[in-house]
C-alpha cells in the first residue's frame, strides 16, 4: 500500500511534527505544501490532509491544492494542530472532501504550542491568547504523538 500526507505546517511546525508521527508508523511520502502549488495524487491508496490552525481556520493554501485535486473515491483523512486542539477547525476541510467524493477515514487533532503575542495583540481577546498560549506550551508532547500513533494505525486497519 501506498501513503501520502500532504499538509501545511509553518509557524511553530506542529504540524509537521505530527506529520512526522504518522510517517514513523506507515512508512508515507510526506509534502509540505507551504512552497508547492501542485501534487500528484494517483496510486495512493490514503491521503492525509493537515494543517495547523491560522486565524480560526486551516490553512487557505490547502484548500486552494483540495480545489484542484480529483478526490472522488480516495481514501482520506485530515488532521490539523491548534492552541486548543479541537477537531472542529477540520469540519469545513470534510465537508469539502465530501463533497468531491472522498472516502473520509478519519479525522485528528492535538494542541500545538503558540506565543499569544504573536498571534494577536487585540486587548479584549489578548488574555484569553495568554492562557491557551500557557496552556498549549509544551504540545504536541509525548501524549499527543502516542494519540497521533494510534489514530494512523486505527485508520489503516479501516483499509
Amino acid at each position: 500500500m501506498k501513503f501520502l500526507i500532504i499538509y501545511y505546517s509553518d509557524y511553530k511546525n506542529n504540524t509537521e511534527k505530527i506529520a512526522h508521527v504518522f510517517a514513523n508508523e506507515i512508512d508515507t511520502e510526506l509534502i509540505n505544501i507551504k512552497d508547492v502549488n501542485d501534487v500528484d495524487i494517483k496510486d495512493y491508496n490514503l491521503i492525509g490532509f493537515g494543517s495547523g490552525v491560522y486565524r480560526e481556520r486551516l490553512s487557505p493554501k490547502l484548500f486552494k491544492l483540495v480545489d484542484k485535486l480529483n478526490l472522488r473515491d480516495e481514501n482520506v483523512f485530515v488532521f490539523s494542530t491548534s492552541g486548543i486542539g479541537m477537531k472542529f477547525y477540520n469540519k469545513k476541510l470534510i465537508k469539502i472532501l465530501e463533497s468531491k467524493g472522498a472516502i473520509i477515514k478519519g479525522n485528528f487533532a492535538c494542541k500545538g504550542s503558540f506565543v499569544a503575542q504573536e498571534v494577536t495583540n487585540n486587548n479584549l481577546f489578548g488574555i484569553i491568547f495568554a492562557i491557551l498560549g500557557r496552556l498549549s506550551q509544551g504540545h504536541p508532547n509525548d501524549k499527543d504523538f502516542k494519540k497521533a500513533k494510534e489514530f494512523i494505525e486505527e485508520v489503516v486497519d479501516l483499509l
